[in-house]
């Protein structure tokens, strides 16, 4: 359930530094910010800062302000970019890549592959990898998506409260963990990758840049 800026906005910008998913912009000239509502993450930061009360839940959004849900999604209909995700083709590449990573270091992993949305593209689990591994590489694939980083970074907030929400309400696909990566083309995401079944954390990371660098060896 995405946020919505109404026109009560007074371009603050608050809401813009607290967004851990960079889903506020705006342009020169425009009255105001706008929530991308295909990247919000529902995580409440930027209704908590707004000075004036001007953000709301789309389910939320007072009567005499119903239009501004169409305001911000047609915003970034015109002004943003559309991406292709990361091919198919690739993706397969990229499984097979860190698979072969990990082979030459004796563990197994499960590797997945997602869309911009967080939807899988491929998933590929090796022979002695725990079937629980394929859940968690797709957690941390998804997460990597939704939050436009590596998960690592997130490991430090495992514990807030804003974090843990986010957790629940979307059934424990947010892992914070290390060993998801976004893939971006330019600035724009078309992906992430997942990695799990190592016994450390930095390990499910370097198999995941083994396999990103099919992708800056070879382009998309």
């Amino acid at each position: 359930m995405p946020y919505v800026i109404t026109s009560l906005c007074t371009n603050d910008g608050a809401c813009v530094e607290v967004c851990p998913v960079a889903c506020i912009h705006t342009k020169p000239g425009a009255p105001q910010f706008y929530i991308d509502p295909e990247v919000c993450i529902d995580c409440e930061q930027c209704e908590i800062v707004c000075p004036v009360d001007a953000i709301f839940k789309d389910a939320d959004v007072p009567a005499e302000h119903q239009a501004s849900i169409e305001v911000n999604a047609a915003f970034f209909r015109k002004n943003k970019a559309a991406v292709a995700p990361v091919p198919v083709q690739k993706a397969w590449e990229m499984v097979h890549r860190a698979h072969a990573y990990a082979q030459r270091n004796r563990i197994a992993i499960t590797v997945a592959v997602v869309d911009e949305a967080g939807c899988p593209i491929a998933v590929g689990r090796m022979d002695g990898a725990e079937p629980r591994t394929a859940e968690l590489a797709f957690n941390k694939a998804y997460t990597a998506a939704a939050f436009h980083l590596a998960t690592a970074e997130l490991v430090p907030q495992a514990q807030q409260a804003w974090l843990r929400s986010l957790t629940i309400s979307h059934r424990g696909r947010i892992l914070p963990a290390g060993g998801g990566i976004a893939i971006l083309d330019g600035v724009a995401i078309i992906g992430a990758i997942g990695v799990a079944g190592a016994s450390r954390a930095e390990q499910d990371v370097l198999c995941c840049r083994a396999a990103l660098a099919v992708l800056e060896s070879g382009g998309h």
